[in-house]
């Protein structure tokens, strides 16, 4: 029945929802995380959550294709000067804040200021910089001191930390300090009324947001906000994921152990896949400032005691989703090198390394242990078994995501800490975090100290070519293996899953939930 006066038109536009951009279930995305951070700002942590959020409520100047190449985000133009030391970027026409204020160049210089002094590869690109200025209001110009290779590749960095841009006001906040508002000219931006920390996260579509017109290819091209609405909802519970995907309760699940896989394929109603192909590195991550992994001789130990088809087992599941791989950079990358890794497990020979080390062994090492988080949880498990059976006696200390992440990043109460990271964020020695050597504090979370290592890294980013940039990353690998930076535990992938009525699932090396649609 229509109103007196009111057209058919208009009263199919009240009356759709996508038309009306009314937030519906039909319109709405919900998605189980492996885990739910509670830290919003995206230069502030690796976490992998972080990071997701951060793409779906903010931009990048640049981002990668699924063939590693920089492409333009926002930005529209750009210009390098013959010598290399000299570039020039242009924003795009259209570019809006959420809160409707034009994205300037002013912004976007004091956001990479901020990323520069928290990421390993932006601070070496800040290093390597002697100024960074405000053209006009849409263009700045970026002037080296040092050659540097890989600008681009740094601005189109898809990993944690994301060089995402903001506000030139929240970017004045102290990198040591989270930004006090989350706001990004992304595709969806941040509801902060139905935040919930560590329960859900709530964003919805930017309706100033203007997608380049290039498809979606990883971070790279369009990103179309097709559903009005994402939810992030902590469902840390496996059974509890697969219940509420198979009764439709929620969209999407980003990762799922092997054993519930078979329950899924088997539902027509749902598609299981692996989205990144790349897979993940685990990592056990030892902590350099104190006893005993402040000898290298301890740490070393560790390493030639680790059995990597131990750990597979407990985080892949599955044999087709798991590989022995000891090189830091991951297998299947242009720099993979096994250079300074103990190769052969050898458990005899860890219990008499420890014997000659003339480290104190008699007090317990404390392992920090995720257990809301199942695929780090699970190489705590082993490690646990691991060290007692070379002789070290273990605490391991339970406790939630946002805990281990607030211990971790303290220099004290701590020993080993596991992580897995995505295997493109570890494919170099500037993308890969753990391979900082700059100790403590400038360095990342366990703190190595090796100026010899510092030093190539820089070489590295100044490198002509790739022969070059292969050679140092091999001597890189082989002073970190030697230094035992920390032990890759093996490569693997996961499988994500979701409703089958959802169209336009991209893959790539992080969860990218813009351009779903529901068939």
């Amino acid at each position: 029945m229509l109103r007196p006066g009111l057209s058919l038109l208009a009263a199919l536009v009240i009356a759709t929802p996508a038309l009306a951009q009314v937030p519906t279930r039909a319109n709405t995305l919900r998605v189980a995380p492996e885990t739910l951070t509670r830290v919003l700002d995206p230069h502030f942590t690796t976490s992998f959550t972080t990071r997701d959020f951060a793409y779906l409520v903010f931009d990048t100047l640049f981002a990668v294709n699924d063939r590693w190449e920089p492409t333009p985000q926002m930005v529209d133009r750009f210009t390098r000067s013959d010598d290399g030391m000299s570039w020039t970027f242009t924003l795009r026409d259209g570019l809006t804040w959420h809160d409707g204020t034009a994205v300037t160049a002013e912004d976007c210089v004091a956001s990479l200021r901020r990323w520069g002094a928290r990421d390993a590869l932006g601070g070496a690109l800040m290093r390597a910089t002697a100024s960074i200025d405000v053209v006009d209001p849409k263009t700045f110009r970026l002037m080296l001191r040092e050659p540097f290779g890989l600008v681009l590749e740094a601005l189109a960095k898809p990993g944690a930390m994301v060089p995402a841009m903001m506000p030139a006001r929240l970017a004045a906040t102290s990198p040591t300090q989270q930004i006090p508002q989350v706001m990004g000219s992304g595709p969806y931006r941040f509801v902060a009324e139905e935040y919930v920390p560590g329960d859900r996260i709530v964003v919805q579509r930017h309706a100033g947001y203007r997608p380049r017109s290039e498809p979606a290819v990883w971070a790279s091209g369009g990103k179309v906000a097709r559903m009005e609405r994402v939810e992030l909802l902590a469902l840390p519970d496996v059974s509890t994921q697969v219940s509420a995907l198979t009764t439709g309760e929620i969209d999407y699940v980003e990762r799922l152990p092997a054993d519930v896989l078979p329950v899924l394929e088997r539902n027509r109603a749902v598609r299981v896949a692996t989205v990144s192909h790349y897979g993940f590195q685990g990592l056990l991550r030892f902590n350099h400032l104190h006893p005993p992994f402040d000898n290298p001789a301890v740490r070393r130990a560790v390493m030639l005691a680790v059995d990597q088809a131990d750990y597979l087992a407990a985080v892949a599941g599955r044999p087709e989703y798991a590989r022995e791989c000891r090189s830091m950079y991951g297998c299947g990358t242009p720099l993979e090198t096994t250079a300074g890794m103990p190769m052969t497990p050898d458990l005899e020979g860890a219990r008499r390394m420890l014997r000659d080390s003339g480290a104190d062994l008699s007090r317990p090492v404390v392992i920090i242990h995720p257990a809301d988080a199942p695929g780090i949880a699970a190489l705590g498990l082993v490690s646990q078994a691991l060290l007692t059976q070379i002789g070290l006696r273990v605490d391991l200390q339970a406790m939630d995501l946002n805990t281990y992440f607030g211990r971790r990043a303290r220099p004290e109460g701590w020993n080993i800490a596991h992580t897995t990271n995505t295997v493109p964020d570890m494919q170099s020695p500037l993308l890969n975090p753990f391979l900082n050597g700059a100790g403590f504090p400038a360095g990342f979370a366990g703190w190595p100290k090796d100026d010899e290592v510092e030093r190539l890294r820089m070489e590295f980013a100044r490198a002509p070519d790739a022969a070059e940039r292969l050679r140092i990353a091999t001597e890189i690998h082989r002073r970190a293996a030697e230094g035992g930076f920390y032990m890759p535990l093996g490569q693997f992938t996961a499988a994500s899953a979701w409703r089958a009525n959802l169209t336009g699932v991209l893959d790539g090396p992080a969860m990218f939930l813009w351009n779903m649609s529901r068939n």
